[in-house]
């Protein structure tokens, strides 16, 4: 994994448990749920008031925002308020009323010189713990934290070291709560190895949240320093059974004698993975044939599970080489069923699609589009005959690195990357309902929770963006009352 993005630029949630599907007051994680889907169904956002959206509040943070934000509903004092959740490059995590944007708390924790690679504070997105209402964050010193979401104060035996070598490991993917364990991705900053020679160690920790300790690991290349990385936005996903997690690898550094050369495919390097819960076993691995085995051409993020009507259960996830594949996820060695190349080979094609379930509709962003003055934009798929994967539109917005989108009703939000700014599309035709331009380049994937959606820049800026209220339906109009014939008009008279 090479340097792409910053080298560019105790109260309680109410909520017994974490869902298996985010309510409509909750964003916990990156990608909303555990499938990364980047979907909200529920919202009063539409094709109808998209284009009337408007600047509720910005913040100015102390360092450029990479993470996504999160949100829920905290108790604070005696009143449920609604907090979003910011962490910067800075090194700070912040706790902020989500209505005024008025700071609750902040958290500042050591930021990492990595030497060529820049110096970095929390690129991970975070994961909330609605239960004991923490909230999970991974600082650039290598240590885990849990922070009361209300305070922000550390709970207790918190905080975890995790890494031991942080000049030149790092936490970039998003941190996800599963089944009670949380999963944590380590990889490096630009691959740059330490004083010694020695390349990072790729991974994927899971930890007890009871006793902040590591009760798993998997290490995708056997061995040690061989690089392996687990990064981009998302860290692991995992259908709603949660009895399979599924994650994609970065580029490996091993040495062939067969070539006398370091590749970047050894072990499960540059591959797709099927893991069991507690990481002991590889349930399935794969390797796209079009896929060098030297050049950096890893994956980016942990891949989108899905599962159109009609089809088998799938997986998709993008390859810095251009290309977004779908798998069969209970036939993964087979290889892809479908191979969508969007990318332009320039600008690594990180990330994953988002998925519209109502719609059957796949997002992807960081596409080519030609005639586009950028020559960057976004396309949606529809699901054809077969499972067959049809292109709807395309439509320009943006240049460079993107992140995923995210979908809210029959709307589609994106960062404008390189160019800055952020959209809003029509997902049935993909035509432009509204944009906002920002004076930072736009890394950190948006968020939407109740109506308001929140993103961040590189220039430190927090922003959140309200719609206008929905008219109200139309009322029915009255019928007209028939007139009431009588059951009988002649004169009454007795019966004998």
């Amino acid at each position: 994994m090479r340097c792409l993005i910053l080298a560019a630029g105790a109260a309680l949630v109410l909520a017994a448990a974490p869902p298996a599907r985010a309510d409509t007051w909750t964003w916990p994680a990156y990608g909303r749920d555990h499938q990364l889907t980047n979907d909200d169904a529920a919202s009063s956002i539409t094709t109808a008031n998209a284009p009337g959206m408007k600047l509720a509040w910005s913040d100015t943070l102390d360092g450029a925002i990479i993470a996504s934000p999160l949100s829920a509903r905290v108790l604070i004092g005696m009143s449920l308020r609604q907090l979003v959740f910011a962490a910067t490059e800075a090194g700070s995590v912040y706790g902020i009323f989500a209505d005024t944007g008025a700071v609750v708390w902040q958290r500042t924790f050591p930021t990492s010189a990595a030497g060529a690679c820049g110096t970095f504070g929390t690129s991970s997105t975070g994961a909330i713990d609605p239960r004991r209402g923490l909230l999970y964050v991974a600082a650039a010193d290598g240590t885990i934290h849990a922070l009361s979401l209300a305070t922000g104060a550390e709970a207790a035996p918190w905080p975890l070291r995790l890494l031991d070598r942080p000049d030149v490991e790092y936490v970039w993917g998003g941190l996800q709560l599963v089944s009670g364990r949380l999963y944590v991705p380590v990889a490096s900053y630009c691959d740059a190895p330490d004083a010694r020679g020695v390349a990072a160690e790729g991974r994927i920790d899971a930890i007890d949240p009871d006793n902040a300790q590591v009760v798993a690991s998997w290490d995708p290349v056997a061995g040690f320093g061989n690089l392996g990385g687990v990064w981009g936005w998302g860290g692991v996903s995992t259908a709603a059974d949660e009895t399979t997690l599924y994650t994609a690898v970065g580029n490996s550094y091993v040495h062939s004698d067969a070539c006398d050369c370091f590749v970047d495919d050894a072990g499960y390097g540059d591959k797709l993975v099927a893991l069991t819960p507690d990481l002991t076993q590889v349930l399935a691995s794969n390797k796209p044939v079009d896929v060098p085995t030297q050049g950096d051409e890893d994956f980016g993020a942990a891949p989108l599970v899905f599962q159109p009507r009609g089809c088998p259960p799938l997986l998709a996830a993008k390859n810095k080489v251009g290309v977004a594949y779908i798998w069969n996820r209970e036939r993964i060695g087979d290889g892809p069923i479908a191979s969508l190349g969007l990318g332009d080979g320039t600008s690594p094609f990180v990330g994953a699609p988002s998925y519209d379930a109502a719609l059957q509709t796949l997002v992807v962003t960081q596409v080519v589009v030609a005639g586009n003055g950028t020559g960057y934009g976004l396309a949606a798929f529809g699901v054809g005959a077969s499972c067959t994967f049809e292109q709807r539109w395309r439509t320009p917005l943006g240049s460079g690195n993107q992140a995923p989108a995210i979908v809210v009703g029959n709307v589609v939000f994106a960062g404008g990357g390189d160019s800055g700014g952020f959209g809003a599309l029509n997902i049935a035709n993909g035509s432009l309902l509204w944009s906002y331009p920002t004076t930072g380049r736009t890394f950190s994937p948006l968020i939407e929770v109740g109506g308001t959606v929140f993103g961040g820049d590189l220039g430190g800026t927090l922003y959140a963006f309200r719609a206008p209220a929905l008219p109200p339906p139309p009322k029915a109009k009255p019928r007209p009352r028939r007139p009431v014939r009588p059951l009988h008009s002649g004169p009454w008279r007795l019966l004998p």
